[in-house]
């Protein structure tokens, strides 16, 4: 399969507190990936783009939400959200692996 197809399954990195807490101590990195994809697909593209070396996978969906903000209330679909646990003394620097 073809790069693009690697890079259309994960969206974006995901930012929280908690997420950055995780990649500091236990070396994980956290994905906002397509809803509709497996582990198989995402450990293929994990390993093609980034080229870690990848310990174990977990995934969630992310519940649907309302969101209100000045009285107008938004819907946030549901979403997959991605644990990627890496092996040890693996080095995470994903923007210079982004360029």
């Amino acid at each position: 399969m073809n790069k693009n197809y690697y890079l259309d399954i994960i969206k974006r990195p995901f930012f929280s507190k908690k997420s950055s807490f995780l990649c500091k101590k236990n070396n994980v990195l956290v994905f906002k990936v397509k809803r509709n994809v497996n582990k198989l697909d995402i450990y293929y593209s994990i390993k093609k783009i980034f080229d870690f070396k990848i310990k174990k996978i977990r995934t969630l969906l992310v519940k649907k939400r309302i969101k209100s903000k000045n009285k107008k209330n938004n819907i946030i679909k549901i979403w997959k959200k991605v644990y990627i646990i890496l092996k040890k003394k693996q080095s995470i620097n994903i923007i210079n692996k982004l360029n």
